[in-house]
């Protein structure tokens, strides 16, 4: 935790996908500024929100990926071992194998299209949110009562 606080305060830290807002129930030293200014607080309270509204859509979007992808590795395993094993002198064994490889080539296709561009996008969306909350919220002392009354009744805007 950044030593913004001093030794002597009564402090705590909430943590929140990875942005962390410093709260004060004492005065900071000299240096060191609280805000006790509810739409400022309340701003910070609904960036932090947005960081993990974004980071599960992220994460959800990231994992659909993956399992795209692995998708993809599976059926080329299975059409490792049916190539193995494919009789070219009956076209129920060819038929089967080509029909093998047609869903291959789906999930290939499926796995560098929409999905990645999803994936980048909301990877693209999460980074520039959290730049934004670091450089307006990140480290910045609240005062502990004003945060729990804000808190208490936050409503924030839908994500833009």
């Amino acid at each position: 935790m950044p030593r913004l606080l001093g030794e002597n305060l009564s402090r705590c830290a909430t943590l929140f996908g990875g942005a962390v807002l410093l709260v004060s129930t004492a005065a900071g030293p000299a240096g060191a500024q609280m805000s006790s200014n509810p739409a400022e607080i309340t701003s910070c309270l609904c960036e932090q929100q947005g960081v993990a509204t974004l980071s599960a859509d992220m994460s959800a979007k990231t994992q659909a990926l993956a399992a795209a992808r692995q998708r993809v590795a599976d059926l080329d395993a299975q059409l490792l071992q049916a190539r193995q094993h494919i009789d070219v002198n009956n076209a129920q064994s060819e038929e089967q194998f080509k029909g093998l490889l047609a869903q291959r080539d789906q999930a290939y296709q499926a796995s560098i299209g929409l999905i990645v561009g999803a994936a980048d996008q909301a990877t693209a969306r999460y980074n520039a949110y959290v730049n934004r909350y670091n450089a307006q919220c990140a480290n910045h002392i609240f005062n502990a009562d004003v945060l729990a009354a804000v808190q208490a009744h936050l409503v924030c805007p839908p994500l833009q």
